[in-house]
């Protein structure tokens, strides 16, 4: 548990290759003393996508605790810049293809914190019984939907929907997507890798995440719910839950 100016923090993860798979190339960052959380998952298919996501973890747990959100947010930027230059360095070294990662991280700052991602790793609030996806796909069908080709119930199904459009090790010039968000007590946040989202619905995922059990088994309980869905891909899940002093 960590304090803040007005807020304290708990939280917990749990990862599984699923039910296909043999590898897990999910890595998380789960550091509550220093208000920093992150999910990112290896490119599957593609060469070092482990390797990728556990650099990107491995760089990102030296950030110390922070005073400012915008300058945390900006020097967690500059990191993923630079591990992005080196992905995309390492995969031509070895004979071209891609060694790339998705990534969604939550940096926390007193009463606010701070979504960075790229890819389809998501984040979701729960508050007051209502879940909010805070992140928007960087997929192929996610900009179909954008640009009103495709309904969004068509997407979830759609054979282009795990093709990105962005990732950390996919393009020289990575840019991250950025929120800002005011924290409130009783607020619990999920960071989840995309083997969560295919199993699960948003009713199911809200209906999990409402229980009242610490995070670390409700992230479990994620887990596992995924898995027992047909665990398609390696799923992760990282729940942070947000309360004020005393509660």
């Amino acid at each position: 548990m960590t304090p803040s100016m007005s807020l304290e923090w708990r939280s917990g993860a749990a990862t599984d290759a699923g039910r296909v798979r043999t590898d897990n190339q999910d890595a998380f960052l789960d550091r509550p003393e220093a208000g920093l959380w992150a999910v990112a998952d290896g490119m599957g298919g593609h060469q070092g996508g482990g390797a990728a996501s556990r650099m990107i973890v491995e760089r990102l747990s030296s950030m110390g605790a922070a005073s400012l959100l915008g300058v945390a947010a900006d020097s967690a930027s500059a990191i993923v810049a630079d591990i992005n230059h080196r992905l995309i360095e390492e995969a031509a070294l070895s004979g071209g293809g891609i060694m790339g990662s998705t990534l969604v991280l939550i940096l926390a700052v007193g009463d606010h914190c701070v979504l960075l991602w790229a890819g389809d790793s998501r984040a979701y609030r729960l508050r007051d019984g209502g879940l909010l996806q805070l992140t928007t796909d960087h997929t192929q069908v996610q900009e179909m939907v954008d640009q009103g080709l495709l309904a969004p119930e068509e997407a979830e199904h759609h054979p282009l929907s795990n093709v990105l459009v962005r990732a950390v090790g996919g393009e020289i010039d990575l840019v991250l997507d950025r929120r800002i968000e005011a924290l409130r007590g009783g607020d619990r946040y999920l960071l989840c890798s995309d083997g969560l989202d295919k199993e699960l619905t948003s009713d199911r995922i809200a209906e999990i995440l409402a229980r009242a059990e610490p995070p670390e088994a409700t992230a479990q309980s994620l887990v596992e719910a995924a898995c027992e869905a047909g665990g398609h891909d390696n799923v992760t899940a990282l729940v942070v839950d947000f309360s004020s002093f005393g509660s």
